[in-house]
């Protein structure tokens, strides 16, 4: 069978970033309907999200804003946006690997290959397909789908946290921002932002 990984979150000042990878026979997936999580509303992913936990192999790895934060060059850390996707790729590729039954894992391609790579067993190369436009393939879909879902949920207890609603995408958070920042202090953002974007400057 082939799996598919993907990621979500990344584009998003507020939340966290997640990478799933799903293993399923393509023609169930094409049944239920899998298809890029960006053409499918909150209700659907969900909808989805079930079924294909319900009949599928998969992984979820999930990095918090506040980890994400202590991994980035630019806030502390060592590692750029594409070396951190890179490590949460392998790890849920390694683990549905581990679990059997995956010929081929095709990855949504997000930038250099190898780091995805250097994160992987040598012999675990040839198993992996980068592909753009990945979500064009039903397992590529289906995990694009369960990372999302993994990052709405996620971002929704972020919002009960804070007690207010984090806006989603980039470019139209400021004022959420302020408001953030009035409600708890500038440090509040080390906590549900990612703070490489430019936004916090302007904040």
């Amino acid at each position: 069978m082939i799996a598919g990984s993907d990621e979500a979150g990344k584009g998003d000042y507020f939340g966290y970033i997640a990478v799933a990878c799903v293993c399923c026979e393509e023609n169930f997936l094409r049944k239920i309907g899998a298809r890029d999580s960006k053409t499918l509303s909150e209700k659907k992913i969900f909808d989805l999200e079930r079924k294909i936990k319900e009949n599928c192999s998969y992984a979820v790895v999930s990095v918090s804003p506040q980890k994400y934060n202590e991994l980035h060059k630019d806030s502390g850390g060592k590692y750029n946006l594409n070396e951190i996707l890179g490590w949460m790729h392998a790890k849920a590729i390694k683990e549905i690997l581990d679990k059997g039954g995956a010929e081929r894992i095709l990855v949504d391609k997000f930038g250099k290959e190898e780091n995805v790579f250097r994160n992987l067993d040598k012999k675990l190369h040839e198993k992996i397909i980068f592909l753009t436009e990945g979500e064009k393939d039903p397992a590529v879909a289906a995990a694009s789908i369960l990372a999302r879902a993994e990052f709405l949920r996620k971002h929704a207890a972020l919002s009960k946290k804070v007690g207010m609603t984090l806006p989603l995408g980039s470019t139209h958070v400021k004022d959420a921002g302020k408001q953030l920042i009035k409600k708890h202090g500038r440090e509040i953002l080390r906590e549900v932002a990612k703070l490489h974007f430019k936004i916090t400057t302007e904040l």
